[in-house]
Order: structure tokens, then sequence, then C-alpha cells
């Protein structure tokens, strides 16, 4: 239909703002809202510690590594 797919990273990006400006009004000191999609993977401490687990079994099993998609995929800025 023209319009971005309820599951692209815009979309999710867009959702999880929503999200993070509700808390920020509930906890002030949560942090200011990151405008780029990869500043905001990278502030996700949780996301980071598990993601850099879910490689290391990967290599530890013999599967290999991870394969990366290039960096300037999640360089988008939010514009709510």
């Amino acid at each position: 239909c023209g319009g971005p797919s309820r599951l692209c990273k815009h979309m999710f990006f867009t959702r999880w703002a929503e999200l993070h400006g509700k808390l920020s009004t509930r906890v002030p000191s949560h942090g200011e809202m990151p405008s780029v999609y990869s500043e905001a993977k990278l502030m996700a401490q949780t996301y980071q510690s598990v993601k850099q687990q879910l490689f290391k079994a990967f290599q530890k099993a013999g599967l290999g590594t991870w394969v990366k998609k290039p960096p300037e995929q999640d360089q988008f800025l939010l514009t709510l």
C-alpha cells in the first residue's frame, strides 16, 4: 500500500520512541531519547550484552560468525 511495513526498523524505532517518551515522564533519570536508530541500539545495554553472548555461543558451537549488515543501514533519524 506504499506505507512502511509494521516490522520495518523505522516503524519499530517510532513505537519504541513513543514508549520511551511515556517512560521518561514517569522516571526523570531515564535519559534523553536518541534521534538515530543505531544510537538507540547502542544505549540498550541488555540488548548489547545478550547479542554478544549469542555471537560467542555461535562461535563456540562451531557455527561461524554473525554476518553483519552495513552500518549505514541503521544510520537514520527518527522524525516524529
